[in-house]
């Protein structure tokens, strides 16, 4: 079966391609961990943050909104020491800080996942407005994020068996 080239022979890499990649998400922590992901691969592989997302996801708390928000700089000190995980100041104090602005966020909205739909169709412009409510995100982590949530159709190589699906529930 042909895939992406950058899904290669590597397990996780195919399982990503095949069964998370471009599929539409719908509640808020996977939501939030697709985004936090997505900021730490800026600069890196895709595969060195795929190997690393189960220690990140325990670091994190699973992912639990609140529970990240409430993170201190003892917690980014502590992390910052942590071989297990992708260790960038920036990066890490950014996944915290975009857990308070998410907090912030679903006082207002019920789901960010409502927030995401009432967002321009039109990718720059989504973009633009994801960009400028999140901390380390900027256009091209914006547009990733977009594609690993199936929000814009992910860009498949043309041999690849999932080419003409785009996002998929």
């Amino acid at each position: 079966m042909n895939r992406c080239k950058w899904a290669k022979d590597d397990p996780l890499m195919i399982d990503y391609h095949d069964h998370e990649w471009g599929r539409i998400i719908r509640e808020d922590e996977s939501l939030f961990e697709a985004l936090s992901l997505e900021v730490f691969q800026a600069g890196l592989s895709w595969r060195t943050v795929l190997h690393k997302r189960e220690r990140v996801r325990i670091q994190f708390h699973g992912f639990n909104i609140v529970k990240v928000a409430s993170m201190t700089q003892v917690d980014v000190e502590r992390l910052l020491n942590d071989a297990t995980i992708i260790r960038h100041r920036r990066k890490i104090e950014a996944t915290i800080v975009n857990a308070e602005i998410l907090c912030n966020l679903l006082k207002k909205e019920n789901s960010f996942y409502e927030w995401i739909q009432k967002l321009p169709k039109e990718k720059e412009a989504a973009c633009k407005a994801l960009s400028k409510l999140f901390k380390h995100v900027g256009p091209t982590t914006a547009e990733s994020f977009f594609m690993a949530i199936g929000y814009f159709k992910p860009v498949h190589d043309t041999d690849c068996f999932l080419h003409q699906k785009g996002s998929m529930d």
